[in-house]
């Protein structure tokens, strides 16, 4: 007998996850379903701020009658002029390069100096919860308190700084090396200044950065504290028994992996100083002569100092900028975290 078969007619090939579409519509719904309440405060409290500050800065309006995104044609609309006043502005320059002071300074201060003491306490056997204690326990005191705290040390009458310096007796020693003119006192009004050509920056910026970094140096130590428990220990036994003394150890092995704990500790710090209010408001106010005036003291007194000058359009456009300038600052943060991807 002879078998008579049937051609059995192809099909195409299936999709894949065709037949698991119905769920995974299901799955997005639940997902956009934990994700829209949280949009609603996010839309509250920074989309509208965000585009109100946005769309402040092209209006001339004053405190006592702001300008509000939900009436914008209550206010004159003049464009770009607020940014071009502000831009062309000899006292903006003075601050902006003042705060590029603090964005120089107080990076590179809390890096280095928390990685160094971050591995210090690291390599100590006993005692190392203490000395992290130590370091940590500035971050517990307001700005605000830390900067009375240090114009009080910084007095020329009663001051800490001062007394030590009349003890070693370098009390009014003066430096001159080419650009760079400084005296060993009067630490918040007159200690010196950076000559370079086309400005002369005081030494009083260096005096409140110092101030600030004793209280910002506990997060680059407990940031990097934590890296430092990442790494792995048979790596450090195979640089020891290769013969890599300390200094190897650290330049070769720790810096490199602590790279992200850097950047972490870099784009914050880079953040942090430019929007410096508090610390340079309580020791200085941005005195003398706007030598410590920094873009966020500038804000704030081209909005309040006379509250009924329509000047309030042109510190909101400094805002914007200082945005901006953040923005790019932790571009490469956001962008490391994107990345890498969630954790699992």
């Amino acid at each position: 007998l002879r078998a008579t078969t049937r051609p059995v007619a192809r099909r195409g090939p299936e999709r894949p996850g065709a037949a698991r579409s119905p769920r995974r519509r299901g799955e997005r719904f639940v997902a956009a379903g934990f994700v829209v309440p949280l949009l609603i405060p996010f839309a509250v409290f920074y989309l509208w701020p965000a585009l109100s500050t946005l769309g402040g800065s092209l209006f001339e309006w004053t405190v006592f009658r702001p300008w509000r995104l939900s009436s914008p044609t209550g206010r004159p609309f003049v464009g770009i002029d607020n940014y071009t006043d502000v831009l062309t502005s000899e006292r903006f320059w003075t601050a902006a390069l003042n705060t590029l002071v603090w964005l120089i300074l107080f990076p590179a201060l809390t890096t280095t100096v928390s990685l160094f003491v971050a591995v210090l306490i690291w390599q100590v056997a006993r005692g190392g919860r203490w000395f992290r204690a130590v370091f940590v326990l500035p971050m517990t005191i307001s700005l605000t308190a830390i900067g009375v705290i240090w114009k009080l040390m910084y007095n020329p009458d009663y001051g800490t700084i001062d007394a030590v310096a009349r003890t070693t007796r370098v009390d009014g020693a003066a430096l001159d090396a080419g650009p760079l003119h400084a005296q060993a006192s009067n630490w918040l009004s007159d200690p010196g200044f950076l000559d370079l050509g086309f400005a002369r920056l005081s030494l009083v910026n260096a005096a409140l950065v110092v101030a600030a970094f004793w209280g910002f140096t506990g997060f680059g130590v407990i940031t990097y504290t934590a890296g430092l428990t990442a790494v792995p220990n048979e790596l450090l036994e195979a640089a020891r028994v290769d013969g890599a003394n300390w200094f190897q150890v650290v330049r070769h092995i720790l810096v490199p992996m602590l790279r992200s704990s850097t950047v972490i500790v870099g784009v914050v710090s880079v953040i942090f100083a430019l929007r410096t209010f508090d610390i340079v408001w309580v020791m200085t106010g941005g005195g003398p002569a706007n030598d410590t005036e920094v873009l966020a003291v500038l804000l704030w007194k081209q909005a309040f100092a006379f509250l009924d000058a329509p000047l309030a359009g042109n510190a909101t456009a400094i805002a914007v900028l200082m945005s901006a300038v953040m923005v790019l600052a932790a571009y490469p943060y956001l962008r490391n975290v994107v990345r890498r991807g969630p954790a699992r």
